[in-house]
């Protein structure tokens, strides 16, 4: 089970290794997702349409996603 101190700690972690997306350069944001803590473009919660994406070469694939911890160990 993770601590408050050592979640905060992997988060800060995180950002400091990703604290922009490579592909757009938005600042990442912490989600939860499936048991799970990541560090990921803001992006990634708004879908594109194929034709959008094509046309702006913007591709979910090539959009930071890190993980930080999984919550599931802690049960």
């Amino acid at each position: 089970m993770f601590t408050n101190h050592e979640l905060l700690t992997r988060i800060e972690d995180a950002w400091r290794v990703a604290p922009t997306c490579e592909q757009c350069g938005q600042a990442t944001a912490v989600v939860v997702r499936d048991d799970s803590v990541w560090a990921e473009c803001p992006t990634l919660a708004e879908p594109r349409g194929r034709l959008q994406s094509l046309l702006h070469l913007d591709f979910a694939s090539l959009h930071t996603r890190r993980s930080i911890a999984d919550l599931g160990e802690a049960a």
